[in-house]
């Protein structure tokens, strides 16, 4: 347990910047509410758009519209039933005027979108509010596309591994055997990596999953992130996961994924599928796990605690 005492206590500092950012002002204005009569629609606004033709499909488009210096934000919130923000999910989006996919991970209901400017510190004033009502076709639909901290296309090397490493498989269950036994016998924990998270190096971090690859290396945010990427490019639903774990409440990064039709299923006594719900992969404690002493750790949910689903 040594080796895994030492990663979780490098978890324990180096996963800050995977924290979703608390911006402390954020100047809110009055969300406009969607038209009834209009079920699908691109919100057009000065500075900014937000597309969401495929909001029941699981996912926006939104772009600020000219080029630009200034740090922008997209902010994603719940409203619950009392018409509050529930969970708020905070990205980056670039100021190049190029879209960004971001997805809708918190089922049926309304959502508040706010595209935000940095105005000073850790103040950001509001571009553009916009309610919209979800109703997804699909619940599994988010999780089958590339997105800003899963990024991948049909030419990344990443989705010509997870083809290759999947070619004889007949089933989703070895699909996801052979890509989980690839990166866990593959990448390595990047302790240079976690030390400059540690310094502040790397704020805003986002993985790069050929760049992970290459390098045969990653932090936990890197293996959560390449394993959904090669998953979701075979069409295995997989989520990446940002939570804490016991014992020192460490975040952490992990992927759930979603298997057809399969009742509880154990392989190489490291990995738990339900095929009837979400179930729990940790390919960066599984990598260390070579003696197999952390086997009854992974399989325990009671050492998990998720808080973000991507």
């Amino acid at each position: 347990m040594k080796r895994f005492a030492i990663l979780s206590f490098v978890l324990v500092f180096t996963m800050v910047l995977l924290t979703p950012v608390s911006l402390a002002a954020d100047q809110s204005g009055t969300a406009k509410t969607e038209p009834a009569a209009k079920a699908a629609a691109v919100y057009t606004e000065a500075k900014s758009e937000i597309n969401a033709a495929n909001k029941d499909n699981g996912f926006l488009s939104i772009r600020y519209l000219k080029e630009t210096s200034k740090k922008l934000k997209v902010k994603i919130s719940k409203i619950n039933q009392n018409g509050k923000e529930d969970k708020a999910y905070i990205y980056d989006l670039n100021g190049k005027g190029q879209p960004e996919i971001y997805t809708l991970t918190e089922g049926n209901g309304k959502y508040l979108v706010k595209v935000l400017e940095h105005i000073e510190g850790d103040r950001y004033a509001v571009s553009q509010s916009q309610t919209i009502e979800v109703k997804l076709t699909n619940d599994l639909a988010p999780y089958l596309m590339p997105i800003q901290n899963i990024n991948y296309n049909s030419s990344s090397k990443a989705v010509a591994k997870a083809k290759e490493l999947t070619k004889n498989c007949k089933t989703e269950l070895e699909k996801v055997q052979a890509i989980y036994q690839y990166i866990v016998n593959t990448i390595v924990y990047d302790y240079d990596k976690a030390k400059k998270v540690v310094a502040g190096e790397l704020n805003g971090y986002i993985p790069a999953v050929d760049a992970i690859l290459n390098s045969n290396k990653g932090i936990c945010f890197d293996y959560s992130s390449l394993m959904a990427a090669m998953l979701r490019s075979v069409g295995i639903p997989a989520k990446l996961i940002m939570g804490y774990v016991a014992p020192n409440n460490a975040y952490h990064a992990w992927n759930d994924i979603y298997i057809t039709g399969k009742g509880w299923v154990r392989i190489n006594s490291e990995v738990y599928f339900d095929g009837k719900n979400w179930s729990r992969m940790d390919s960066t404690f599984a990598a260390s796990n070579k003696s197999g002493k952390q086997t009854d750790y992974i399989g325990n949910g009671k050492n998990y605690a998720p808080l973000y689903q991507y």
